[in-house]
């Protein structure tokens, strides 16, 4: 579970940033340092970031900034998203550049509106993500030009704010207790005495991690405890033989009863239905939470959306 703390996105080569489709169950709270956009294809995904927990839907896109902690969630129907993970140092005019940027892109929050509209960027996103799919070198060189437009457009048209080194150093304080709090309940949420563990091991009142919390993702700790449980759950359930009653009790739910109401509450289905189901999931543990989709699917979307005929 630890390991989705930190998230490591490796580039290819030819392109300045990560692209791929996919459909999405479920990501831990994780972070890393690209901006991330994300645009919803099919379906709807639960999005939790810092200020608020939005449900996007077919067609929406959202930026999520350099080192922002989120999780990703699929809701009761089926999604398909496009990703575009891009590095960091796109976005500094310079190597010496001590500046970050927190853009406001997020088609749910019409308060914070680009000047240009999201249909621009959903073209745009929509373009690379078919661009991408060829390996012909005009294609290579138009995915490296369209990203490099959808920055500008960022920068031109949206809503920013500049964070100095100085103000950086506050930020990366608050990212690296949130990491340690979160990997804290993660490793130990089993334990009925997980909570009063935590406050003591980052020596703060439960008042005080509470506020910080709910600040920064929207959850108590109680939330996130039980959210790291089913977690747990989710992948025994996947990935081991063992019987629900024995993971209810391993998982820290001593009852299999209560671990079936909150499993049904939290993901809409039983444990019993979540495993029969795990035959179309990705077989590989370390994915965080990929799972087939129809590639055919993904490409004619891709070109609606290229047109702006959804």
């Amino acid at each position: 579970m630890s390991s989705y703390i930190f998230e490591t996105i490796e580039h290819e080569e030819k392109y300045p940033a990560k692209v791929f489709v996919t459909s999405i169950e479920h990501s831990s709270f994780h972070w890393h340092y690209d901006y991330e956009l994300i645009l919803v294809l099919k379906g709807s995904l639960i999005v939790n970031a810092s200020p608020k927990i939005t449900v996007l839907e077919a067609g929406d896109i959202v930026l999520l900034n350099s080192k922002a902690v989120h999780e990703l969630q699929r809701t009761k129907e089926e999604n398909l998203c496009l990703f575009i993970q891009m590095n960091e140092n796109l976005f500094k005019n310079t190597k010496d550049d001590n500046r970050s940027y927190y853009f406001y892109l997020n088609s749910k929050l019409n308060d914070k509106k680009p000047k240009n509209g999201y249909d621009a960027y959903v073209a745009n996103a929509a373009k690379i993500g078919l661009e991408s799919q060829s390996d012909e070198i005009f294609n290579t060189y138009r995915v490296k030009s369209l990203v490099y437009m959808l920055i500008a457009d960022l920068f031109e048209f949206t809503l920013y704010d500049i964070h100095q080194k100085a103000v950086d150093l506050k930020e990366t304080e608050n990212t690296e207790l949130l990491m340690q709090v979160i990997n804290f309940i993660q490793k130990n949420c089993t334990k009925d005495t997980v909570l009063d563990e935590l406050y003591k091991f980052i020596g703060l009142c439960e008042k005080s991690v509470y506020r910080f919390l709910k600040a920064n993702i929207g959850l108590s700790p109680k939330d996130l405890v039980l959210s790291s449980k089913i977690e747990a759950s989710k992948y025994m359930l996947k990935f081991s033989n063992k019987s629900i009653s024995f993971i209810a009790n391993d998982c820290g739910f001593y009852s299999e009863s209560t671990f079936y109401r909150a499993f049904k509450k939290e993901i809409g289905v039983t444990p019993a239905e979540y495993r029969k189901s795990g035959a179309s999931l990705n077989a590989d543990p370390n994915v965080q939470g990929y799972l087939r989709f129809d590639f055919k699917e993904s490409i004619n979307l891709l070109e609606k959306y290229c047109k702006g005929d959804m």
